[in-house]
């Protein structure tokens, strides 16, 4: 993961860098990904996957490294999944983020 520079804008205002996200199991499929201020301790949820986004996610990768070594008719075919992939997984955690925070 590449570094993030955040902001506590929630709370205390500290500056700090994220080197990496926290995970946490919320039940036995859901996960959070966060980070937090090293100041305060306030959560910053990034994102929530179950076991289908996370499949879809390494399919995506898989994904990637094909793209490196393809001509361009097959590029532009490959970016055609790469869309409806990225979709279907950015709807799903739409989805679950919507179900977690409103329970």
């Amino acid at each position: 993961m590449e570094v993030l520079y955040a902001k506590c804008n929630k709370s205390c205002g500290y500056k700090f860098y994220v080197q990496y996200f926290k995970k946490e199991r919320l039940n036995h499929t859901i996960e959070k990904n966060y980070f937090s201020c090293p100041n305060c301790g306030r959560e910053y949820v990034c994102y929530y996957t179950d076991d289908n986004i996370r499949k879809l996610q390494g399919e995506l990768r898989k994904l990637y490294l094909e793209m490196k070594n393809v001509n361009s008719f097959q590029f532009d075919k490959l970016k055609k999944i790469e869309s409806t992939l990225k979709q279907s997984i950015c709807n799903s955690m739409a989805e679950i983020k919507n179900m977690v925070e409103s329970s």
